[in-house]
């Protein structure tokens, strides 16, 4: 499958996260508006103010709480609250660019994802100046730093509810999933598209009983992933790794919670990047750990799986060897 049909894949499988996050940034960009004009009555131009962004996609009465209306606002609270409102419409603008993570190889996962995070974390930091503002509690000193970032440590329980989630475009060799897992919260969802052939099993240690975990290798829409209310993580692979699905609403032991598997029939004895031979190994073994159900020695011994797991096992000692 083509890179471009894999990224939409991804991009239309975060669609509604988005919406909803960008539909909450446009009624409180609208509501500041009206702080701001002093009427709270700006029905007659939302387009103008949103752009083409809200046309028949934002519902304007959602998240209303964010910014209530006032009649006015003291003359000191205006210069923070439109740095607030600059903030709000820099991160609509940007559209669905603002979910998509390219990553040149070499770079720091963690690191990049940390701050584009707290990029789109100033959307609720622009919601905290407003309402110090109004209250005459605005200190530049101490609040204004909000608007240049605002990390996900510091997100409360309705803001992580709110995140948005995010297409990450990277190299095998970068692909190293469990670095995500500090931001799997509420609803928090990434999707990994990956070039090249990646680890086999990479997704297995981001495998936990409350979060959806998806590995496709295959040209599948991700629409049960798309659906799934709580944390989720997907990757698009290439075909010489494993495919499943585990679905936390599926059972409640780890092995029921996989409704689909397929482990490869070939995996390459090679290090990816960083990533050596027993690392890779390792997380195969994890995988399969997880996904079958615990048989007697004899009976596992026969298993292709358990043979392939056991063989990549065996080739430790070749960590970081390139043939």
């Amino acid at each position: 499958m083509a890179s471009d049909e894999r990224k939409q894949i991804a991009l239309d499988a975060i669609s509604s996260r988005n919406e909803l996050f960008l539909s909450a940034v446009a009624a409180t960009a609208d509501q500041v508006r009206g702080l701001l004009s002093g009427t709270g009555d700006v029905a007659e131009d939302q387009s103008v103010a949103l752009g083409a962004f809200a046309k028949g996609r934002v519902d304007f009465n959602r998240f209303s709480s964010f910014t209530p209306k006032v009649a006015k606002i003291d003359a000191a609270a205006e210069a923070p609250i439109r740095a607030a409102q600059e903030v709000l419409k820099s991160l609509l603008a940007q559209g669905d660019e603002l979910f998509v993570l390219h990553l040149e190889e070499g770079n720091n996962l963690s690191r990049k994802v940390g701050r584009r995070l707290s990029l789109i974390g100033r959307a609720f930091s622009a919601a905290h100046v407003i309402d110090l503002a109004k209250r005459g509690q605005y200190q530049e000193e101490e609040h204004a730093a909000m608007l240049e970032k605002f990390p996900f440590h510091k997100w409360n329980k309705s803001e992580r509810a709110l995140a948005p989630a995010l297409v990450i475009e990277l190299s095998a060799a970068d692909f190293k999933p469990s670095v995500i897992v500090p931001y799997l919260d509420e609803h928090s969802k990434f999707v990994f598209k990956v070039e090249g052939d990646a680890s086999a099993a990479a997704l297995s240690r981001v495998i936990s009983p409350g979060v959806f975990v998806q590995q496709e290798t295959g040209d599948a829409a991700l629409d049960a992933f798309a659906e799934f209310e709580g944390p989720a993580v997907a990757a698009l692979v290439s075909t010489n790794a494993a495919s499943f699905i585990h679905d936390p609403s599926a059972g409640e032991t780890t092995y029921e919670r996989f409704v689909s598997l397929e482990f490869p029939k070939e995996v390459k004895k090679l290090a990816i990047g960083g990533i050596s031979v027993a690392q890779q190994a390792q997380d195969y073994a994890l995988l399969e750990s997880l996904s079958v159900v615990s048989v007697p020695t004899g009976d596992a011994a026969s298993d292709p799986a358990g043979k392939l797991s056991a063989w990549l096992l065996s080739q430790s000692d070749l960590t970081g060897s390139s043939a």
